[in-house]
């Protein structure tokens, strides 16, 4: 259940802002206006400020998150249906302003999903979940972002967003034969859950120092070799191939293999390890940005990284999950916290990288990747104690 409710996660998000673009794009939509799907996602970024509500407040069916789940996913499902009964060429803004109350669902469903993950699973299981929850949401986004934009041509438009419909409904009807264990806890007042996440940011301050400097070198590097590669001549569907298909069916086996890395050597020496092999694909790319953009070497490129990123996050959320299920009450809001402060500050520091790279070029910004990526790994030891 939780592998399909996390796979639901991506297969829309994922058809928005790749599939999407294509179909828009070649049906003549304006950049202006293809300019607004970014927008879209915004309510994602805010899913920190929902999380004390999720916590803090149980709708009327069986389950704290449970019933989170139930109305978020049945929402879900409505919407990717009624969106394909619009014309886009008539209807674009009102599709627009309808996904973004989507994302909002979407945001939702995460909180409630992570919040019943570390609920349900004890220390020794989480390892196993999170490897699935990474290698179910890469599904989602091979699913969403891959498949649906190679059959649209005989789905159309209506066809796509309700086999997306259909696939969500799959997961809601799994969640209405699913009875989340009860516990019995005092009532949770905003007062104590915001004293509890102020506790635990002050407890731990190294791990969150840690966040914040991680992903200057787990992301940045990386997100300049599209723009490499266009500019050296790759077209958009080969581009889109290598990495968004490609890249994220590797991305499922790294995910899954994390699982089998920890039990073998531990959470804390697994992350120290992957990053160490992180470096690597930066390494490589380095000589791309030197003019090797033949095919087989780009893909040798985007395996290095694909093969170990994935298993990273699912090692982090492994010890998100660790670190917030010490407070049974609020769970979903410090397990959000964590990973929402990684997760936007590593869309700032591409951003970064990439308006760096505009004066100082693909090959300086890779080497700054590539030291930030050592330095992550030598400092280690000092962040990640058992």
């Amino acid at each position: 259940m939780t592998a399909s409710v996390y796979t639901t996660q991506y297969l829309g998000v994922a058809f928005i802002f790749a599939a999407a673009v294509v179909v828009l794009r070649e049906a003549g939509v304006g950049l202006d206006k293809l300019a607004l799907i970014h927008l879209i996602g915004l309510p994602i970024a805010g899913k920190i400020f929902y999380a004390p509500f999720i916590d803090r407040y149980r709708l009327p069916f069986q389950g704290q998150y449970r019933s989170w789940l139930l109305l978020a996913q049945g929402l879900m499902t409505i919407i990717l249906f009624i969106v394909g009964l619009l014309d886009f060429h008539t209807q674009l803004l009102p599709i627009f302003a309808i996904l973004m109350g989507y994302t909002f669902i979407v945001a939702l469903q995460d909180v409630a999903i992570d919040g019943l993950v570390c609920k349900i699973f004890d220390k020794s299981q989480r390892k196993y979940a999170n490897s699935l929850q990474f290698s179910s949401n890469l599904l989602g986004n091979i699913i969403g972002g891959g498949v649906l934009l190679i059959t649209y041509p005989y789905l159309g438009w209506q066809g796509s967003l309700w086999v997306l419909a259909g696939l969500t409904a799959i997961s809601w009807l799994q969640l209405v034969f699913y009875n989340e264990p009860e516990q019995t806890t005092v009532p949770l007042t905003f007062k104590r859950l915001f004293g509890d996440c102020k506790h635990f940011i002050m407890h731990n301050k190294r791990w969150f120092v840690w966040l914040v400097i991680y992903p200057l070198g787990s992301v940045g590097a990386f997100t300049v070799l599209t723009p490499m590669l266009v500019d050296a001549g790759w077209d958009k569907s080969s581009i889109g191939f290598a990495v968004k298909i490609y890249g994220s069916i590797i991305g499922v086996c790294s995910a899954l293999s994390a699982a089998l890395i920890i039990k073998k050597i531990g959470r804390y020496r697994c992350l120290r390890y992957l990053t160490f092999a992180l470096a690597i694909s930066p390494i490589l790319m380095l000589l791309t940005a030197l003019g090797i953009t033949h095919k087989l070497y780009v893909y040798v490129v985007i395996t290095a990284y694909f093969i170990v990123f994935p298993a990273v996050l699912a090692t982090f959320a492994t010890l998100m999950m660790d670190k917030a299920s010490a407070y049974p009450q609020c769970r979903a809001t410090l397990f959000t916290l964590q990973f929402s402060l990684q997760s936007l500050l590593s869309f700032v520091y591409a951003g970064l990288f990439m308006a760096l790279a505009k004066f100082v070029g693909y090959e300086f910004v890779i080497v700054l990747g590539i030291v930030c990526t050592f330095f992550c790994a030598i400092v280690s030891p000092w962040y990640l104690r058992e």
